[in-house]
């Protein structure tokens, strides 16, 4: 009988195991990955959104993804409780290794396709734990040193014209569908529903209307309390401005 017993409990221990080994997020790549601590910031590029708040006093940055807002100089927190990115999770910041990948990220990301066209550039410090992949990294900490607007004015483009942008403008936040290939599809933070998205827009467009007002890049830049600066459209470069 205790032999019995004795098999039993063998069982029951190789079930468990089994389990938590089945328990790693099959969908995160094992390979390609390095595992390390920055001794030194890691510059990396990344697209992001820009929204403000109803009065207009407030700005804030949101992924491309889940939309969850974020500040200039931040700490990634994971739902699952991870203390640092760890390759069997998805916490923590990511980003490319230059300006050309990160302008590819939506050829070859259905999800990124649909968060464009109003995305802007991020200029980023990685520092702390930092993961890096194939394709960039993702990160402990996150420090945004430029913030790159696209010089192109929005309203004209969707117009097929094509015109230099002098200022930005708050409109209502687009939400696409996965379908739809406009906008995006994501809900993100409900605490950023009444928030609008920021857009490039020629002398024309940048006006204020009731509710939606109109920004310069310095008063943009004094809100996220970081540097921002036209970006070329069309244009990529390495990493290091």
């Amino acid at each position: 009988m205790p032999a019995v017993v004795l098999l039993v409990l063998l069982i029951v221990v190789l079930v468990l195991l089994l389990r938590a080994v089945g328990s790693v997020d099959p969908s995160i790549p094992a390979e390609g990955i390095a595992e390390g601590s920055a001794d030194e910031p890691i510059l990396a590029v990344k697209r992001a959104h820009v929204r403000l708040s109803p009065e207009g006093d407030e700005a804030t940055l949101t992924g491309l993804t889940a939309g969850s807002r974020y500040a200039v100089d931040a700490t990634a927190h994971c739902p699952r409780g991870c203390p640092e990115p760890r390759p069997t999770c998805r916490c923590g910041f990511y980003a490319m290794r230059s300006d050309v990948e990160s302008r590819n990220l939506p050829h070859e990301a259905s999800w990124a396709r649909r968060s464009e066209p109003l995305s802007v550039r991020l200029d980023v410090e990685l520092s702390g734990v930092v993961l890096e992949y194939d394709l960039g990294y993702r990160a402990q900490r996150q420090r945004v040193i430029e913030v790159g607007i696209p010089d192109r004015c929005v309203p004209c483009a969707e117009q097929g014209v094509d015109r230099q942008a002098a200022g930005l403008i708050a409109r209502p936040r687009r939400v696409g569908s996965h379908l739809s290939g406009q906008g995006n599809p994501y809900l993100g933070d409900p605490s950023l529903r009444s928030w609008s998205e920021l857009r490039s827009a020629c002398i024309d467009h940048w006006v204020s209307e009731p509710g939606w007002p109109a920004l310069s890049l310095s008063e943009l830049a004094d809100l996220l309390d970081t540097v921002v600066a036209w970006e070329a459209s069309g244009t990529a470069g390495p990493v290091g401005r």
